[in-house]
């Protein structure tokens, strides 16, 4: 069995803006009005269940690190992330696990969440 440490209990849940920057403060309103994110912990890491009420179709990423029982102070956490689009009324959910140290203990840290409206 596998144990695991969350640095930060829930996913940090950013929404970015599209490149225009006219539109900017509109589009990340309307995606955080109409995306829904709902973390929880799991036994090997964390799921996010991404709803996607919006009208519209968004590109979401998840990105973290992991570093596992044993690695130097100095040595480089391993990075990872998934990467969803979800159109309209689309759900999904996504998974951040520490399964990169096999049997060791791991733990997950700088976990962040962005979404932005897609044309």
């Amino acid at each position: 069995m596998h144990r695991y440490l969350l640095a930060v209990p829930f996913a940090v849940l950013a929404f970015v803006a599209p490149v225009s920057v006219s539109h900017a403060a509109t589009a990340v309103a309307a995606v955080a009005e109409c995306l829904q994110v709902a973390p929880e912990a799991a036994a090997t890491g964390m799921s996010l269940q991404v709803h996607n009420s919006c009208d519209f179709d968004v590109q979401c990423e998840l990105t973290w690190r992991v570093r596992c029982d044993g690695d130097a102070s100095d040595a480089a956490p391993r990075n990872s992330s998934v990467a969803v689009r979800l159109m309209s009324a689309a759900k999904k959910q996504l998974f951040a696990s520490g399964e990169a140290c096999g049997d060791k203990i791991w733990e997950i840290t700088d976990e962040s969440w962005s979404c932005k409206q897609v044309h």
